[in-house]
């Protein structure tokens, strides 16, 4: 009696979850890394010698999935509290403004509700996007989160 009441709450959660539109609940298949982003050369070492990218076949089955990623807000970008790059440490600097950078360690993020900046580990959740594209800010990214929620990593 007792399975058959947490089986039917798990199903009615599950649907209002799902009906609402509002991301999966995350699971340690949908767990990602920044290592699970590229297979190969990431590391951009001067400027238009932009690495062969092959996206790795993680990240291609869980494309328009929810899914978490732990990283760090960049805090140089200018933002509208909608918009940042998780990254995969901090930085001091912009990576950008570099003539050489590795593009396995950060990912833009989009939110559904504007935030402010976080100082230390964060957790971002949301629905994973992939392949070449300029995403709305005119960057050209290989790996993109949007529909997202931000967090203190935990």
């Amino acid at each position: 009696m007792v399975r058959a009441r947490f089986a039917t709450r798990l199903v009615i959660s599950t649907t209002l979850v799902l009906s609402l539109g509002l991301p999966r609940p995350t699971t340690a298949e949908t767990r990602i890394r920044f290592s699970d982003f590229f297979i190969g050369e990431t590391y951009q070492v001067g400027i238009g010698t932009t690495p062969d990218f092959k996206i790795s076949p993680k990240l291609l089955s869980l494309h328009g999935q929810g899914i978490e990623i732990f990283g760090f807000m960049d805090g140089i970008l200018a933002r509208d509290g909608m918009f940042f790059m998780i990254l995969k440490e901090p930085l001091i600097g912009c990576p950008f403004h570099s003539i050489d950078f590795d593009w396995a360690n950060f990912a833009p993020v989009f939110l559904k509700k504007p935030t402010s900046y976080f100082d230390g580990p964060i957790k971002v959740t949301g629905r994973l996007d992939v392949g070449r594209r300029r995403d709305e800010t005119g960057f050209v990214s290989y790996v993109r989160i949007y529909d997202a929620a931000v967090g203190r990593a935990q």
